[in-house]
Formats: structure tokens, C-alpha cells, sequence
């Protein structure tokens, strides 16, 4: 490998004694012309101490940092806390939108939707509770309400999906409210700060909304976030219906519930029935994750005219790119079987951009992304 000779470099020459002495003369006049200039320009700062005055220069505002740039899965939402017993959340704990500072940059405005839903509340979908409004049956109920309407299309099998777990990291839960279509249907935690404005939000962009019920699971942690509003399968049904009833007053404008875990729950008819009962009674639509077999709940749907769907399950067992697609490949087969299929997964970062070029595939085989509410029966 050819290599380059080194530069060579010209003897360094000293500066010589008169050199010097220029040198340093001008060093020491320009030691008392600065001061001096400074004094006139400005004024003397020892003056300015001794007279009770200070100039103080004021350095340009450093740029405003988000606290939510680095905000992750991970990061914990200080928003997120537990409601006192006796509070309807709905109209006391819904945080107010903080006052951007004067040096803030202006809001982004928010994007107009066509496809909008009517704003939440309906008058006449509901009933006093213990803790606030709740919906009921009747011709008129939060199904038939605040579903999505759609148009089917000819020679196009339906498939839905649901996104849930929103309402619990700010950033993944609104880019699925502003990136996913209109007919993917969303699910939010039901003990989520603010969760009526989530509703709201997610109405405005066309999403049909369905709230997460907890259901004890045969791995139930009593310190989890909202699990001390579970269902229990030692509660009383009693105890039950008045946790449902709390969880159902937390907001408005959803059109049915799913289940947050429940495989030890939703498995037990005798605690699954009365629950089935008290749905029956709210009006609402009721869809399952699918993540467990739960063979006995479309039977006890039926006794009490309750609509119901099971879930295809989960598209997101793992929230790695792989799993993903391999579960949205499944979910792609048997919508093209018919029965209309319903994946749900949840708000991982990698859940939504795998959803997102799934949906853009489905018209090319044949297929209709539809909410998840048309899935009911």
C-alpha cells in the first residue's frame, strides 16, 4: 500500500530582543485602553456597586423542552391515579388543558375529520347510578347511539379490528386516535385520568369507542392500576354490579365494554351470569379479546338478548414486529373464511405500525376493515 513521505517543516525562528519589546508594549497598552473604552461605554462597575446599582444583561429565553419527548411504555404517567370512592371522575377529575406559556409555540390545530361521530352526551341513553350517569337499554341505547354506522361494500368479506389500552401513555394513545383509520375501533382503560376527553377526542376523529372492564384473571395482582374496581370471583354479585357500575359511569359515548383479562372470571358461569345480567341491562354491546376460551358466554348472551362477539384474539401477544404479522396474517385468513372476524391488540408503538400497513393491504385481498361493533349479533 503506497504511503506519502512526511511534510517537512521550516526551522522555527525565534522573534528577536527589540521583537520583544514591541511585543510588550503593545500588550500593556491595550491593558489600559480596554478598561477604559469598557468605562466609557458602559460606565464603571465599581461605581455602579458603590450607587446601589447593578446592570444585569439578559441572555436570550433557552428553547422550552416537552416533558413527554422521551416518554415511553415504560414511563410512568403521573396523570394516572386512582378516583375517590363517591366521585364521579367524568365531572371532577378530568384535568384541565395547562395555559401554554407567552414564549410557547402555537398548538398545532386539530386536523377536521369528515367522518366526525356526534358529540357524547346523547340525552336519553342513560340512567342515575351510584356514581354518576349510566347507560340503559331501551330503542334507543349507547349501541345503537354511539356505534360507527358503515356501508358494507359487494364481494368484500368485513374484518375489525380494536386497539385498546388507551388512556394510559398520552403519546401512543393519540397516535392511535390521529393515525389509525376511522374504522378501527378503540378501547381505553376505564380507570385512565381524563378519560372522558379521550372519548371525546376519539369521537371527533370518527372512532367508535368501547371501555375495558377488569376482570379477575387466574394471575391477579391486587396492586395493579384500577384492580381494586375488578370484578372479583369471591365479590359478591352485589359487590360486582357496584364496581360495574362505577366503571361504567367514568365517561360517555362509548357503545359497549370488553374485557381487561377475566380468563378466571369470564370461564366461571356462576359469577359470569350475573354479570352477563347487569350488562343486559345497560344497552351495551359486548366484545372479548378471544384470548382465552370462554365456550359458555354466547350461550348465557343469548338468554338475555345480551349482543356479543367473541374475539379473534390477540394480535399483539408479544409486541415484537414478527409476532405481529404473523397473528395479522392469521386474522387475514379467516376473515377471507367469513364469520367476521375481530383482532384486537394493543397500544404498542410496534402494534400500530404493523396495523397500519396491514390495513392498507386488506382492499387488495378482497377484504373490509369494518368497526368492530358491526361484528355483533
Amino acid at each position: 500500500m503506497p504511503t506519502s513521505s512526511p511534510t517537512r517543516r521550516a526551522p522555527l525562528k525565534l522573534p528577536s530582543r527589540r521583537n520583544h519589546l514591541v511585543l510588550a508594549g503593545t500588550v500593556l497598552l491595550l491593558g489600559f485602553a480596554i478598561p477604559v473604552l469598557a468605562a466609557r461605554l458602559l460606565g464603571d462597575p465599581m461605581d455602579a456597586v458603590a450607587g446601589g446599582t447593578v446592570a444585569v444583561v439578559q441572555l436570550p429565553p433557552a428553547e422550552p423542552v416537552s416533558a413527554l419527548d422521551n416518554e415511553t411504555l415504560d414511563t410512568p404517567d403521573l396523570l394516572a391515579g386512582e378516583v375517590p370512592d363517591g366521585a364521579n371522575p367524568t365531572e371532577t377529575l378530568s384535568p384541565e388543558p395547562a395555559t401554554p406559556a407567552a414564549d410557547a409555540p402555537a398548538p398545532a390545530l386539530p386536523k377536521v375529520v369528515s367522518a366526525a361521530l356526534p358529540p357524547a352526551p346523547i340525552a336519553g341513553l342513560t340512567r342515575q347510578g351510584r356514581f354518576g350517569p349510566v347507560p340503559k337499554s331501551g330503542a334507543r341505547s349507547a349501541l345503537t347511539e354511539y356505534k360507527r354506522p358503515f356501508r358494507a361494500k359487494s364481494n368484500r368479506e368485513p374484518v375489525s379490528l380494536i386497539i385498546g389500552g388507551l388512556g394510559l401513555n398520552r403519546i401512543l394513545t393519540q397516535r392511535a386516535i390521529d393515525e389509525l383509520p376511522p374504522d378501527v375501533t378503540l378501547s381505553f382503560a376505564a380507570h385512565a385520568t381524563g378519560l372522558q376527553r379521550w372519548v371525546d377526542a376519539a369521537r371527533r376523529a370518527g372512532h367508535e369507542v368501547l371501555i375495558e372492564i377488569p376482570l379477575e384473571s387466574t394471575n391477579f395482582n391486587p396492586l395493579e392500576p384500577g384492580a381494586d374496581r375488578a370484578l372479583r370471583l369471591e365479590a359478591t354479585a352485589q359487590e360486582n354490579a357496584r364496581n360495574l357500575d362505577w366503571l361504567l359511569s367514568r365517561s360517555q359515548g362509548y357503545f359497549g365494554v370488553t374485557n381487561f383479562n377475566g380468563d378466571a372470571f369470564l370461564t366461571r358461569t356462576d359469577v359470569a351470569a350475573p354479570f352477563m345480567d347487569a350488562l343486559a341491562a345497560t344497552g351495551l354491546g359486548f366484545i372479548t379479546d378471544g384470548d382465552f376460551e370462554t365456550p359458555t358466554l354466547g350461550a348465557l348472551a343469548i338468554s338475555v338478548n345480551q349482543p356479543f362477539k367473541a374475539g379473534h384474539g390477540l394480535i399483539d401477544p408479544s409486541p415484537v414486529e414478527p409476532v405481529i404479522q404473523a397473528r395479522l396474517t392469521e386474522l387475514t385468513g379467516a376473515a377471507k373464511s367469513g364469520g367476521h372476524p375481530v383482532g384486537v391488540g394493543y397500544a404498542y408503538a410496534e402494534t400500530l405500525q404493523e396495523a397500519q400497513a396491514w390495513i392498507a393491504s386488506l382492499d387488495g385481498q378482497g377484504l373490509q376493515l369494518t368497526p368492530a361493533s358491526a361484528a355483533l349479533k
